[in-house]
């Protein structure tokens, strides 16, 4: 079973607006550079939620240097299989900003 569809991901600059807009729906995130460069993978139960978090703490700069790209996962996805999609993408892309594998948030309550 493929937790995300096939096809590219959404694409939104949070410091223009333009773009989708992230859902309060889970999935998995990808933050790039203005170079192109991926520098930070996540797995989230509430993307909108957690672009929120980073621009707070300045993970995804508000200067427009950055942009968003996401896809929402399939409903039959569970908590465990949207970690291990997320530490495939941080082994197969080695995004500067991860810090770890990927994988250590909290268990999505269901």
């Amino acid at each position: 079973m493929a937790i995300y569809k096939v096809g590219r991901p959404m694409k939104y600059n949070p410091c223009t607006g333009a773009g989708h807009k992230p859902p309060q729906s889970p999935g998995e995130y990808r933050m790039r550079d203005k170079t192109g460069q991926i520098f930070y993978i996540g797995e989230t139960n509430n993307l909108a939620r957690r672009t929120g978090e980073h621009r707070r703490s300045g993970k995804l700069p508000t200067d427009g240097s950055a942009t968003l790209e996401y896809k929402i996962a399939d409903g039959r996805s569970s908590s465990r299989t949207r970690r291990e999609h997320e530490q495939h993408s941080i082994r197969k892309h080695s995004p500067t900003q991860n810090k770890s594998k990927g994988g250590e948030g909290r268990l999505a309550r269901r």
